[in-house]
């Protein structure tokens, strides 16, 4: 099987077509035609992810994070685009259209969470997709507890928090940087919103709103979709080996 059969595959799955405009999905270093002797699946295309891959016989890796999203002026020795095509690996990228597919990233987040949608959160396309989802809870959280929840459930260090000083009983969730929807949350009814990356000026907005706000951070809320895309694949391509990077962790630490 060639890097073309899979982009095909995850194109009927996850279209491309479906990416917010300004994103960069899809094949984004490599040879089509090559033969596929492994599949790496990440968050990051990162050199120790890339290390990995050559080390396991993989020579194509599908991240969600482009590894390429910028304009590059120059590939030198040393960064990944680099390294990738000196070692003849291909790069396929899945970003804001795996956000917003179903069984995509934010399902796998909200999954994890134990919550089930009850409708999207921001529409995008008029066929119903679009990012983060609006959840009705069997019960009540506070915001210390919804925090609590969200740092046991997706296994991490910590979790930032705001208290809106009310019962949670709707929640909205979304993976990756979505404190943008703070206002599209709020006008759904919802009691809080769970997501990563929030700017401070959103953190200021919640607390003169009453709003509480969980920041499970950009890693937090998305280190799911490494595993999401290797169990996509290993369902589909049993004839070669898919495993999620190892080495696909947290870039930064905590004191």
């Amino acid at each position: 099987m060639t890097v073309k059969d899979i982009l095909d595959f995850i194109n009927s799955v996850s279209p491309l077509s479906a990416a917010e405009k300004y994103d960069n999905v899809g094949m984004l270093v490599g040879d089509y035609n090559a033969e596929v002797t492994g599949i790496c699946t990440c968050l990051d295309i990162t050199n120790d992810v890339i290390d990995e891959a050559l080390k396991k016989n993989a020579n194509l890796i599908v991240s969600h994070h482009p590894v390429i999203f910028d304009p590059l002026k120059n590939v030198r020795a040393g960064t990944p685009v680099y390294k990738l095509i000196k070692n003849g690996i291909s790069a396929i990228c899945v970003h804001t259209n795996f956000d917003m597919t179903e069984g995509g990233v934010n399902d796998a987040l909200l999954e994890l969470l134990g919550f089930e949608s009850a409708e999207v959160l921001e529409q995008i396309h008029p066929n119903g997709l679009g990012f983060g989802a609006v959840c009705d809870l069997s019960f009540g959280f506070t915001a210390k507890g919804l925090a609590e929840h969200c740092k046991n459930a997706l296994y991490l260090e910590s979790v930032k928090y705001c208290d809106g000083g009310k019962e949670i009983k709707r929640v909205a969730v979304c993976s990756g940087s979505g404190g943008s929807f703070l206002e599209a949350a709020a006008e759904k009814g919802c009691d809080a919103l769970v997501t990563g990356d929030i700017k401070h000026n959103i953190w200021i907005d919640a607390r003169n709103m009453g709003f509480s706000l969980i920041d499970a951070g950009h890693y937090g809320t998305e280190k799911c979709a490494s595993h999401r895309l290797a169990a996509l694949l290993s369902r589909n391509f049993g004839g070669v080996p898919v495993f999620a990077a190892d080495s696909d962790t947290e870039p930064c630490k905590y004191v």
